[in-house]
């Protein structure tokens, strides 16, 4: 960023420099970002490590993670978010689903709608930002925020509670849409144990099916619980040697976990309307299908 916007620590309207802001500090650390975050009334800034830690180690923060179909980067679900930057008119950028890129694109579109003098136009403006918000931000981004306030630091934790507050008052004035959005009405089956270990792993790593969020930090803190030394390597191993290892002890955890996040999601899903529903109802259909596995193991 060029400058450093003035904003206020907490949301009230919607604030364009708000989102311009917080969607900077989502990026990799810049000695701007001081000066930003003390503005928002955060914590100091943290060292790169922590960035790195928070934002590439533990929970990625791209769309595409969290509501394609195999959640992993790219494929499907991010062509969805580029299809809709041309959808505007612009040219998508080289990682269109990335929140921080996401975050500033609301905040221009929240500046193009203010600065239309025509009411016609401007509602057509203000219906792109609607669409930004419920079809590629609020489809994932709460609970990716809730997410990160476990597996942060403090920095980042503090500046995960202002996005979601930012984002469910801009639910309140923009009213959901009738149906779930196009992303949630694609998604795949909910998760299921006929498949075997290696595709009920993969499906349990899938949020858009699973209704559940874990990252390396939650599946560390699942091998203490059950007794087991952590594995070290990327989330699908450490989850299926867990599985492996003491599938009932791990099935219990993960039944608690789901269970968690069922109460997460019907926190806000008032607010998120149907939304909150795929959430919450995918969260539940994974804790029972755990809770009845964990019976049979």
């Amino acid at each position: 960023m060029s400058s450093e916007p003035q904003v206020a620590s907490r949301p009230t309207a919607i604030d364009p420099e708000l989102f311009r802001a917080l969607g900077a500090l989502c990026e990799a650390p810049h000695l701007a970002h001081a000066r930003i975050a003390a503005a928002l009334g955060l914590p100091p800034l943290t060292d790169p490590a922590s960035y790195t830690e928070t934002f590439v180690v533990q929970l990625v923060p791209y769309a595409a993670v969290y509501l394609g179909a195999e959640g992993m980067l790219g494929g499907e679900a991010a062509d969805r978010v580029a299809g809709f930057w041309r959808a505007l008119h612009l040219t998508p950028p080289s990682e269109p689903d990335h929140l921080g890129v996401l975050l500033g694109l609301y905040a221009a579109l929240a500046d193009a709608e203010r600065a239309e003098p025509q009411p016609a136009r401007r509602a057509i403006r203000r219906e792109a930002r609607r669409a930004l918000l419920w079809e590629h931000l609020l489809t994932w981004a709460i609970a990716y925020t809730t997410a990160l306030e476990d597996a942060g630091d403090g920095f980042y934790r503090a500046w995960a509670r202002i996005v979601a507050d930012a984002l469910l008052t801009e639910a309140d004035e923009l009213r959901p849409p009738k149906t779930a959005p196009a992303c949630l009405r694609a998604a795949p089956d909910p998760v299921t144990t006929d498949e075997g270990l290696d595709r009920l792993v993969r499906a349990l790593l899938t949020p858009v099916r699973s209704g559940i969020l874990l990252s390396r930090r939650d599946l560390a803190e699942a091998s203490g619980s059950c007794g087991l030394a952590p594995r070290a390597g990327e989330r699908a191993f450490m989850l299926r040697s867990m599985l492996e290892q003491a599938p009932r002890e791990t099935l219990g955890w993960l039944a608690g976990h789901a269970g968690r996040w069922r109460a997460r999601h019907r926190a806000t899903e008032p607010r998120l309307g149907p939304v909150g529903v795929h959430w919450r109802a995918r969260a539940e259909g994974t804790r029972r299908l755990l809770v009845a596995a964990r019976g049979r193991a």
